[in-house]
């Protein structure tokens, strides 16, 4: 299959799973998959563990995100095209993820539940969406442009876990429910792999033109 097929049909089921999910919540409000998950992660709370977790959610922070992409911007010139890239998919995501929240303004659970504090409307989890993004950006990039193979698959199994666990970290901490979630990463992957054939398009753009 061609490689920009298969980019296409999973930005296509990344929005066909927000949509899907955007329905109960808009419709439902609290869903029983929701009440049930947030039970169970809860069991979970114990001191050392929220502690790690906070690192975790701040990863996805704006202020770290702002930061790394600082350090690119002063870093090698090969990272040139993709600091850029990296900048812009952040920016777009921060639109997108406002924009929604404006739109289906959902309440965050109850203040006395929450074990950090965080304002604004709940669905979907911007740090679940924008972390996916991101870090989904950056295991691309090392993907293709690192030489250490083995070392690309030990930072992308690293990513990975570590967006999964932003996620895992939103329930958790109280400021989120599951469905918001699950919303933000279909919405980041949709994102993810719509900059990237949007990436891919221009680059052939570029070449033809400099033929």
């Amino acid at each position: 299959m061609d490689l920009a097929l298969k980019k296409t049909i999973i930005t296509i089921c990344g929005l066909a799973g927000f949509i899907f999910i955007a329905y109960f919540v808009k419709n439902f409000e609290i869903l029983a998959f929701d009440s049930y998950i947030t039970d169970v992660v809860y069991a979970f709370r114990e001191t050392a563990l929220s502690y790690i977790l906070v690192i975790i959610t701040f990863s996805a922070n704006w202020q770290t995100i702002t930061l790394i992409c600082l350090i690119l911007l002063f870093y090698k010139y090969k990272f040139k095209s993709f600091r850029t890239l990296l900048i812009f998919s952040v920016i777009l995501s921060s639109g997108v993820y406002v924009a929604l929240k404006e739109f289906f303004t959902r309440a965050r659970p109850d203040e006395a539940l929450r074990l950090v504090s965080e304002a604004g409307y709940s669905f979907p989890s911007g740090h679940s969406m924008t972390g996916l993004v991101f870090y989904g950006l950056i295991i691309y990039y090392v993907n293709t442009h690192m030489g250490n193979k083995k070392a690309a698959k030990v930072i992308t199994a690293l990513l990975c876990v570590l967006i999964v666990l932003i996620g895992f970290s939103r329930v958790y901490l109280g400021v989120h429910y599951p469905t918001d979630v699950l919303a933000g990463f279909c919405m980041g992957t949709a994102l993810l792999f719509f900059i990237l054939l949007c990436k891919d398009r221009y680059y052939a753009s570029v070449k033809k033109n400099a033929l």
